[in-house]
């Protein structure tokens, strides 16, 4: 899925390797930065009867992307692909973006639980980049779990899913500087996705854009911060820290609030950074402070 996964545990390595198959497995069914995946296979033929899993877990991103009003939404393939012109500094007209939204419409898709068809209008296509790390972060939890393991700390590009017994310490970086903790949080059991705006980002006219797109009007977002979404669904939480980037910190921290989830707004000001927490972050035990310079991902607390 173009990243890195880490695995952290104690004892016998197997479980590990055994996790790491299991998230190659997942990879095969969903990367779209693989042409062989079961997904893009998919989307190159646009009707297929596809995998039990699969099925489900297309069903599932697409009722997420129902709940938060398209702010997330897993048919952006083609959207995606217009707006590979920033590599050559070029913008998309909006022209252009008129003419693919319609393909990242929610109803498009057809699916169809006897047979397992999922049928896509013509152009549209899946990207499995807003939940698709979520979901192989679940599975390898799960996987873990099943070898009888009950500490662990993945970390798959940065999207962590953890048990433990202690309280761990977990970092949320700058928005500007990933090596640079912002804020720390207590957790023992769970995952964090964060949602930045700072990689790849791109300027246009004096404006820093980041690379997250904006599915309802097709554009770009402008660079502004980040949001952390903490959750026991890893698949959850990386979902709606992508729908709450791109709902932004007013209409997201209210939509956070609607539906108790914990999430954790970094926001740039004149200042400095704003943090804004959810009425969830608040009583989920998270203990959200100011990091120090001297942190560590994974230290416990005392």
């Amino acid at each position: 899925m173009g990243t890195v996964c880490e695995i952290v545990l104690d004892g016998d390595a197997t479980p590990a390797i055994v996790a790491f198959d299991e998230i190659a497995r997942i990879e095969q069914m969903l990367s779209t930065w693989r042409d062989g995946s079961e997904l893009s296979r998919l989307n190159r033929s646009q009707s297929a009867e596809v995998s039990r899993e699969l099925f489900a877990v297309l069903s599932d991103a697409i009722r997420s992307a129902e709940a938060t009003g398209g702010a997330f939404n897993p048919l952006t393939g083609p959207l995606v692909e217009l707006w590979r012109t920033r590599e050559q500094g070029l913008v998309p007209t909006p022209e252009a973006i008129a003419n693919i939204l319609p393909l990242a419409n929610l109803e498009g898709p057809r699916f169809d639980a006897g047979s397992r068809r999922v049928s896509l209008p013509a152009g549209s296509a899946f990207e499995e980049g807003g939940f698709g790390k979520g979901y192989a972060l679940d599975r390898a939890a799960a996987v873990l779990e099943e070898a009888g393991k009950r500490e662990f700390l993945l970390d798959f590009g940065g999207q962590l899913m953890l048990r433990s017994s202690a309280p761990i310490d977990v970092a949320i970086a700058s928005p500007e500087h990933r090596d640079e903790p912002l804020l720390l949080l207590t957790m023992t059991s769970g995952s964090l996705s964060t949602s930045s705006g700072s990689e790849k980002t791109f300027v246009v006219d004096g404006v820093r854009f980041s690379h997250i797109l904006d599915p309802r009007d097709g554009r770009a977002l402008p660079s502004r911060g980040s949001v952390s979404v903490v959750s026991s669904s890893a698949f959850e939480a990386d979902v709606l820290s992508t729908a709450l980037y791109v709902m932004g910190p007013r209409e997201g921290l209210a939509w956070a609030n609607a539906h108790d989830v914990a999430a954790i707004f970094i926001v740039p000001t004149e200042a400095g950074w704003k943090f804004l927490l959810s009425d969830k972050s608040n009583t989920a035990g998270l203990a959200v402070r100011a990091a120090g310079t001297e942190f560590k991902q994974g230290e416990k607390t005392q």
